[in-house]
């Protein structure tokens, strides 16, 4: 599968002072979020950190775009810091408010996202366990085949499991989120912040998997001088190859 990036974005937990590997796992409970100059004030006060730092990484992927793109948005866990604490409410017989479940759905930040900026284009919103976020390539890549659309606008955002659930984590913990523009390649010239990449899968069951989430180790590779990376997970073994 050949597709084309552009207008990578990429934000995590301390990303102005840590690289990935020092942030990992590391103390998130005084971030300073976005800001999200670009959200009305109002809105901005109820949105959740991983709203923020979606929205954050897919407003500067489109700073150059002109047209409406659909969307692909993939999460592991969705806002779950959000919903985990819904679910205290409800075994608390608490009331649940209307807004937090609202804005707590799987496909919520891509649909705010689309009211923010007027895009009335398809949204697919994606979660595959480990492999979410290379498999809402998969469904990039299909969409585009399929004659659809030639551009697609692709969000991934995971945030650090909140304490409850940190005893089942099977991989390490970092809040952050990706964006960037996809498209099928072409013969123009690539210009200095687009990369044409090939991928690949298959179905593994070596025991040995990658302890990071692939969605950064696929950022650190993209930015990186490095040709070729082969990342896996529990299920399958992804091979991705930057193209000349």
């Amino acid at each position: 599968m050949d597709i084309k990036i552009r207008h990578l974005s990429v934000w995590y937990a301390h990303c102005d002072e840590l690289s990935i590997e020092q942030a990992v796992n590391s103390d998130e409970t005084e971030l300073n979020w976005p800001k999200l100059a670009f959200v009305p004030a109002m809105q901005r006060r109820r949105l959740s950190p991983f709203a923020k730092m979606a929205l954050k990484v897919a407003n500067d992927s489109i700073i150059d775009v002109v047209q409406d793109l659909p969307i692909v948005f993939s999460s592991r866990h969705g806002d779950l810091p959000k919903t985990s604490t819904l679910l205290a409410d409800l075994a608390d017989k608490n009331a649940i408010s209307p807004t937090a479940f609202g804005l707590s759905v799987h496909n919520a930040i891509p649909s705010l996202f689309s009211i923010l900026t007027n895009n009335k284009q398809a949204i697919n919103a994606i979660s595959a366990g480990q492999d979410s976020f290379m498999m809402a390539l998969v469904d990039a890549y299909a969409r585009l085949k399929s004659g659809l659309a030639d551009e697609i606008l692709f969000i991934h955002a995971d945030q650090k499991l909140p304490e409850t659930y940190l005893g089942f984590q099977d991989e390490q913990q970092l809040s952050h989120a990706i964006s960037m523009v996809i498209s099928l390649p072409d013969q123009e010239q690539k210009t200095t912040n687009e990369q044409s990449i090939r991928f690949s899968f298959k179905q593994f069951s070596n025991a040995v998997i990658d302890n990071m989430p692939l969605s950064l180790l696929f950022s650190q590779w993209y930015c990186s001088t490095q040709q070729q990376i082969v990342l896996a997970s529990k299920n399958y073994q992804w091979t991705l190859e930057k193209n000349a």
